[in-house]
């Protein structure tokens, strides 16, 4: 049974599960609506919000919110760690909640895949929280693309300046002032003490575990997991790219630190040609000033960035400008007219949705494939070599590899029957 559509004017009952750092970006995303729920494992964050949100029921287990509180909203927003995204999604959508999600849309590939699988069959409105997509300028550079003057692009660059933080490990088991069990969720991994001394995210807001989980393979995906989805979602959307059918990766360790996710990584993906264009070979790098693992090549000004290389010309883009080249193919260059309208925002796009049962742009039957094909790249490096994937039946050529692609569940914390 499917919650019932509400007219434009009626607000929305919303559970947040997650109220801190990207929760509570998330939290004032959706405020527009009522916040009827509150769940966080962090007494001090949930309480924080709680002063924001007086009326609001608060948990601090979304397994209790969900068992005794179901009644109370009609969609969820979900902000917590990586390692804890499907789970409560799952128990979301199996009871008909429509649900935004932070990205990457899940930990792992076998996640992603169910997440997608879910949304579809039961017809939820989703989201997934890549809010650079509602932005004009992506919209500009996929119009460009999109209109051929570029002309044949099968060549894309995609690069990330940042490294992740080196991390130490200090001691078997955290003391955090929060439950470090409940924290943990379904990861088999016991929540141990680390600390990030040179860190530029470290605050006093952002003890550990907060923020930091995300350097360390028992519970986040290192750089490509965090901002893959950010940054790849500009070719996937501007040449329809799906899913790669082959994924080699390269990288290194160049820091000292008990976290052990690559500073410096390559990853190749080769996407089947499809819908009038050819086959597309992407590359990501990360830590590192431009499209080089060596470091060799920069583009001023984008530190950070997207290079499609079409037949006529190139298209070089970060999150809020572009710029076309050479410079013979930029004198002539006219924008085609804009025919992708404005977005109304990544958040009330999706309550708005929720509401009338309309589109969002990145429903989980897109942003579950963005995922996917992001985080086949660490499978490919964790693996140790290049792998080739079978979109249909979720596995690649190797067993060492297919061991990457789902992760077992905590007793206490398993997925419900879907």
């Amino acid at each position: 049974m499917y919650v019932r559509a509400r007219g434009q004017n009626e607000r929305l009952n919303l559970a947040v599960i997650g109220v801190a750092d990207r929760g509570g970006a998330n939290l004032a995303g959706v405020a527009h609506e009522n916040v009827a729920v509150l769940c966080d494992v962090d007494p001090a964050r949930l309480g924080a919000a709680k002063t924001r949100f007086p009326m609001a029921t608060d948990f601090i287990d979304y397994r209790q919110m969900f068992d005794r509180a179901s009644n109370r909203f009609d969609a969820v927003v979900i902000s917590t760690p990586d390692h804890s995204h499907c789970l409560p999604a799952v128990m979301a959508m199996t009871r008909g909640k429509h649900v935004y999600c932070e990205k990457p849309l899940a930990y792992s590939v076998a996640e992603c895949r169910l997440m997608r699988k879910l949304a579809v069959e039961r017809r939820l409105v989703t989201q997934m929280g890549t809010q650079i997509h509602a932005g004009d300028n992506y919209r500009r550079v996929v119009e460009i693309v999109r209109a051929g003057l570029l002309g044949s692009v099968t060549r894309v660059h995609v690069w990330l300046g940042s490294k992740p933080p080196a991390g130490v490990r200090k001691g078997p088991r955290a003391t955090p002032k929060l439950d470090i069990d409940l924290w943990a969720g379904p990861a088999t991994t016991e929540l141990f003490d680390a600390d990030h001394p040179n860190s530029p995210h470290k605050s006093d807001s952002r003890p550990w575990p907060h923020f930091h989980w995300r350097y360390w393979w028992e519970f986040g995906g290192g750089q490509l997991a965090d901002f893959g989805c950010h940054f790849m979602d500009l070719p996937a959307w501007a040449l329809n790219l799906g899913l790669p059918t082959r994924v080699e990766a390269t990288g290194r360790k160049t820091y000292e630190g008990d976290n052990t996710v690559p500073d410096v990584m390559q990853v190749d993906y080769r996407f089947p040609a499809a819908q009038g264009r050819g086959e597309v070979h992407l590359t990501w790098y990360h830590g590192v000033p431009g499209p080089a693992l060596d470091g060799s090549v920069r583009h001023e000004g984008f530190g950070s960035g997207v290079l499609f290389e079409g037949d006529r010309g190139k298209l070089l883009a970060d999150y809020s400008k572009y710029r076309v080249f050479p410079e013979a193919f930029a004198r002539d260059f006219v924008a085609p007219p804009r025919s992708i309208p404005a977005s109304i925002g990544h958040h009330r796009e999706w309550t708005e949705a929720v509401k009338n049962n309309g589109p969002t742009t990145c429903n989980f039957d897109y942003s579950g494939r963005l995922a996917e094909a992001v985080l086949l790249g660490n499978v490919a490096y964790r693996t140790g070599r290049p792998i080739a994937w079978n979109a249909e039946t979720g596995r690649t050529d190797s067993p060492d590899a297919d061991r990457y692609l789902a992760r077992e569940y905590r007793r206490g914390w398993e997925l419900p029957l879907t």
